[in-house]
Parts: C-alpha cells; sequence; structure tokens
C-alpha cells in the first residue's frame, strides 16, 4: 500500500510468517501513523515473537519487512532503520540516563560527539526529561523509565517505532501522558509507530488505525468505528467490542440484514456477516452500549413486538458515567448493557422486568461455524 504522492509507507509488512503455522501478517504504518495491534488470543508470546522478528533478534519464516521503502527483512539488528520499545529493552542500570542515551549513538559510530551531545539534548527535550539526565534508572520513576526508553529509542532517528506493551507497569495517569507525548510527536516530528498491546484502551487511545490480532492471526484492521460497527469476525465483536453473544436461527435474508428467532422466541434483526445463509445457526453479537433498556409500569409486560426481548434485572451498578446493567434472559442466559444514569432507583431495583431491544446497524449475527482466519 503507498501512501499519498507516491511515498513509500513507513513501515510495510508483507505475508510476513512470524508464527508458523499461522498465515502471514500484512500491514502498514504510514508516517505520522500509529497502527496498534490489539492481541485478544491465548497465545502469549505472539506479540514478543513479532517483535523480535521485526527487529532481527529472530527470524521470519516467509515475507518481507519493508521500512522507508526498502527491503530489511535480512538486515542484521540495528540496521533496519527501527527502534524497538518495552519490557524487552530496559534502560542500562549503571549509566545515568544521559549515557543510557549516547549509547546507541556512540555504538554506531556514525555520529560526531559533538552531534551526539546536541542529539541527546534535543531527545531529553522531547521525552520531556531535561532535569534528569545525571539519573540512574534506580532513581526513575515508571513514567520517567518510559520516557527515557523513548528517548534513547529516538535519539538514532529510526523511520519507525514499535512499542511492545510499553505501558505495563505504568499507572492509568502515566499511561495517559505517555500517550499524549506520543501523540505530539506524531504531530512534531512524524512520528511513525506499531503498537502492540493487549489492553484495549490502549489500542483506541492510541491507533489510528487497529488490527485485532487472535494467536498471530489478523483478524480484522480498520479504524476504530468500523471495527465496532461493522466487524468482520465474532471475535472482533466480542474481543474488542466487548459484544454480548445471542444464538438465533436465519429466518429470513434481505440484502445484508437477516431475520432471527431466538431460543426464547423473539424475532429479533441484525446485519449478516458473509457467509451466512437462510436456516443457518447464528452467533448475534451487540455490543453491551448499543442496547436500548425499558422498563414498562406494568410487571407482567412481555415482549409483544418484533425486536423486543423480556429479561429481568439481575444488578445494575454505577461505573462513573454510565450504569452496568446484568439482566437475565428467559432461556437463563445473561445479557449486559451500559447505559446512562438516568434511570431511577425504584427502576434499578433487582427482579424488575425490562424490554431490552437494539436497532438493526448495531447488531452482527456472524455464521455459528466461523472460524479464525
Amino acid at each position: 500500500m503507498q501512501a499519498a504522492h507516491g511515498t513509500p509507507p513507513q513501515l510495510e509488512l508483507h505475508t510476513l510468517a512470524f508464527l508458523p503455522p499461522r498465515p502471514g501478517l500484512s500491514l502498514s504504518v504510514a508516517k505520522g501513523q500509529c497502527v496498534a495491534l490489539l492481541g485478544i488470543g491465548a497465545e502469549q508470546d505472539d506479540l514478543m515473537r513479532l517483535t523480535d522478528v521485526l527487529s532481527g533478534h529472530a527470524p521470519s519464516y516467509g515475507g518481507h519487512i519493508r521500512v522507508g521503502g526498502e527491503d530489511v527483512t535480512r538486515r542484521p539488528t540495528g540496521q533496519r532503520g527501527l527502534a524497538t520499545l518495552g519490557e524487552h529493552a530496559p534502560l542500562f542500570p549503571h549509566l545515568t540516563l544521559a549515557e543510557n542515551i549516547l549509547f546507541p549513538l556512540r555504538a554506531s559510530g556514525q555520529v560526531s560527539a559533538t552531534e551526539s551531545e546536541r542529539r541527546m539534548a534535543e531527545t531529553l527535550a522531547l521525552a520531556g526529561l531535561d532535569g534528569y539526565r545525571a539519573l540512574k534508572p534506580a532513581q526513575l520513576t515508571p513514567e520517567q523509565t518510559l520516557r527515557g526508553q523513548l528517548a534513547r529509542a529516538l535519539v538514532m532517528r529510526p523511520e519507525i517505532l514499535v512499542l511492545n506493551r510499553p505501558f505495563s507497569k505504568l499507572d492509568y495517569t502515566g499511561t495517559r501522558r505517555v500517550l499524549a507525548l506520543l501523540e505530539k510527536l506524531q504531530r512534531a516530528i512524524g512520528l511513525s509507530t506499531l503498537l502492540l498491546t493487549r489492553n484495549r484502551t490502549e489500542a483506541l487511545m492510541a491507533g489510528d488505525t487497529i488490527g485485532i490480532l487472535e494467536n498471530g492471526i489478523l483478524l480484522q484492521l480498520a479504524p476504530a468505528p468500523t471495527l465496532l460497527n461493522r466487524p468482520t469476525h465474532e471475535r472482533v465483536a466480542t474481543g474488542f467490542g466487548e459484544a454480548n453473544m445471542l444464538t438465533g436461527k436465519v429466518l429470513s435474508l434481505e440484502d445484508d440484514m437477516a431475520e432471527l428467532r431466538l431460543p426464547t422466541g423473539e424475532t429479533v434483526e441484525a446485519m449478516a456477516a458473509p457467509g451466512l445463509e437462510e436456516q443457518d445457526l447464528a452467533t448475534l453479537c451487540i455490543a453491551p452500549d448499543r442496547l436500548s433498556v425499558m422498563f414498562p409500569r406494568q410487571p407482567s409486560a412481555s415482549a409483544d413486538e418484533d425486536g423486543m426481548l423480556a429479561c429481568t434485572l439481575i444488578s445494575a451498578r454505577h461505573v462513573g458515567t454510565a450504569i452496568h446493567m446484568r439482566f437475565r434472559m428467559q432461556d437463563g442466559g445473561e445479557i449486559i448493557a451500559h447505559r446512562p444514569p438516568v434511570h431511577t432507583a425504584r427502576d434499578l431495583e433487582p427482579g424488575r422486568i425490562a424490554l431490552l431491544a437494539w436497532q438493526t446497524a448495531n447488531a452482527t449475527a456472524f455464521p455459528m461455524d466461523q472460524k479464525s482466519g
């Protein structure tokens, strides 16, 4: 994929086989863009393995890595025009922060002492670490340590920065500050990043584009609104969109909409995923914040109209700007809804009968036998 005006992306992966026997990974990162890969599978080493293959610390099993338009697949570590950051690349404990940042410049032997000092000072300023250059890593906070790792990576002026779970030791506030710094650097110096994370919030806050990676297989790569509104795989809907999963039988299909009957007898509608056919058993995915909740005045109210589910409220918990509601359906299954805090205390008493509904465009029905990849 080419960027605007014929400029090649900062990073291109072409069917990069980094975790056999999974299929190769293909994606691109344009200049000044952040692509976040969100790992949602049980395989805990896939992100680290991808980092090692990109940096040259481990071989690939096929495919190509291009950085700035050049094929660097077979180049040695340190000569690929990319830098990696994360727990796998800690600061050297015996060196000061300034010495840590100078280390890769001196090791390269390609930058004069005067230029190295200038770059070090400039990069410290970019990372917000001006006053900490004489400190050793043990004297730094987790946030300052991450900023120091960032400065050491940026001092070599890489084409692309690969961040592997960089915020694992930071609290929420520290993570927010470093994410804001990365966004500032995207605008100021055109920083291009590939973020590898298992944290949905980090992916949402950082990624211009987000890829959902399950056990090394890329299920979907798209902006967040597309992933939330038009997931192409049920694992994207549940692993990223945190969707509820219901089971139904497809009664009819019209264009890209499906009518389904649930085990409880209600008839509902959803968008049809590719491959869905009439009479199929389907998995219907609907995100908690896309559900409408009504509490009828009459306790005996039922879902007389199509598209409404009669449920019983199990619990309701305030979680800041929303209420987390848990309902039991007529077949004993449970469904979660997130709603604004507008309901009365009486509404939220456990045992209340409720009617749940959603707009067709906010739910997706997938073939029940859909497989990853």
